[in-house]
């Protein structure tokens, strides 16, 4: 019976080895997984911000196009409403001109 303690120490000890190699193994895998998921969320959350920035850019230029924009069309219908007013003022004298 003495004799058949070493050799089943010899094996809890072989399959104990065996599992916390396992279990390391496993450890490590996941370990090497959260770097590199830690790495992928950071390089992902860097292109959001740029995208972010872009999009403030487009929409500043954008709201600077409609600016000018609405600048060129307020000319336009100032200089619209000049001519509208000569031509009331033409036709006003032609009208007074007839009836007189």
């Amino acid at each position: 019976m003495n004799e058949v303690y070493p050799y089943l120490l010899t094996i809890a000890s072989s399959i104990i080895g065996l599992l916390l190699i396992i279990i390391g193994f496993f450890l490590v895998r996941l370990v090497g997984d959260v770097k590199s998921n830690t790495l992928e969320i950071g390089k992902n959350k860097g292109n959001i911000e740029l995208i972010a920035q872009r999009q403030a850019s487009d929409v500043n230029r954008l709201e600077q196009t409609v600016q000018l924009e609405i600048k060129a069309l307020s000319k336009e219908v100032n200089g619209l409403t000049h001519n509208v007013n000569n031509l009331v003022i033409i036709l006003g004298k032609d009208k007074k001109d007839k009836d007189a």
